[in-house]
């Protein structure tokens, strides 16, 4: 049980690693091009951005973590690594529409439509994350100790 909480407390901080990373890749992509001190982003608040994407984005993103990523990564790893392809792609799929739908949150339609910013990037970032995601949780389940299943 121990081994199980370990791996799975690993992988919910690579989760809010990778939410946070791509949030701070969304706003360096996207949110850079908006140039009004309307919106607060990066170019207004500077590095307390990233405490705004840790408190905002990253930590309330945890308890989506706890509810549909844990709950699914003990299904794909009950499954074994032959769901590996299947794996990663749902989590890259999950990823990205979570991108879609953190752009949205993030930048209103104002900003969207009135400095042409792109949904796709955000979808292509969470995607990427969730490709990451699932690589690192298949890395840790076949190769780190802590992870193998004890053999009664």
């Amino acid at each position: 049980m121990f081994q199980f909480a370990k791996h799975y407390g690993v992988m919910w901080i690579v989760f809010v690693i990778l939410v946070s990373i791509g949030a701070f890749g969304l706003e360096i992509m996207e949110g850079e091009k908006i140039k009004t001190t309307e919106y607060y982003g990066l170019q207004n608040l500077g590095s307390m951005y990233l405490a705004v994407i840790l408190l905002f984005i990253s930590l309330p993103a945890s308890v989506l973590y706890f509810v549909a990523l844990l709950p699914l990564s003990v299904l794909f790893q009950k499954v074994n690594s032959t769901a590996f392809l299947v794996r990663t792609v749902i989590f890259s799929v999950l990823g990205a529409v979570g991108g879609k739908w953190l752009f949205h949150k993030q930048f209103s339609d104002y900003f969207v439509k009135g400095y042409e910013l792109k949904e796709l990037t955000a979808v292509i970032i969470f995607g990427i994350c969730g490709l990451v995601y699932s690589l690192i949780d298949g890395f840790l389940a076949k190769k780190v100790t802590w992870v193998k299943r004890e053999s009664h």
